[in-house]
């Protein structure tokens, strides 16, 4: 993993066996091995690939006990998937045990359409890059307004 975590924690075999039982699936070997050790773990800041035209960060991966709320809050998820991690602007990255533990990109503009970002838990955390914002150099005019609404980022005052 090229990117550092903080405030992880060990999810017990309890916490994950619950959890595989409110789901009716059982978790990727990949993301069972990471809550073992990175359970509800926040990251460095990053950024990711969607597609070629769109890209997004992790805020923060979803403890084991908040996976099953969160997932009820996911419009037109598949059955046998789950959500793992908060991304940027209210949207989400989930796993679909139902489509061999891909991982997916849930945007809450188009929720309708998701978009498949990694074959496995795994090789969604190696497209993790570290991302320094003050990289970013905008032209005089670039950006007229911007807003965000406030309830897409509540889980960050956790």
């Amino acid at each position: 993993m090229k990117i550092k975590l903080k405030n992880g924690k060990s999810a017990s075999e309890d916490s994950i066996h619950e959890l595989e039982a409110e789901l009716g699936c059982s978790l990727s070997e990949s993301f069972r091995a990471f809550v073992r050790a990175n359970d509800g773990s926040s990251p460095e800041t990053n950024i990711f690939k969607i597609n070629e035209k769109n890209e997004s960060g992790v805020n923060a991966f979803i403890p084991i006990r908040d996976i099953a709320n969160e997932q009820n809050r996911i419009e037109n998820l598949p059955r046998k998937a789950y959500p793992v991690a908060w991304a940027e602007g209210g949207n989400y990255v989930f796993i679909d045990e139902g489509n061999r533990g891909r991982v997916f990109f849930w945007d809450h503009q188009e929720p309708e359409n998701t978009t498949q970002i990694a074959e496995s838990f795994g090789a969604f955390l190696a497209l993790l890059e570290p991302f320094d914002v003050k990289s970013i150099e905008l032209k005089p005019g670039q950006v007229k307004s911007a807003w965000i609404n406030p309830d897409f980022l509540k889980h960050l005052k956790k």
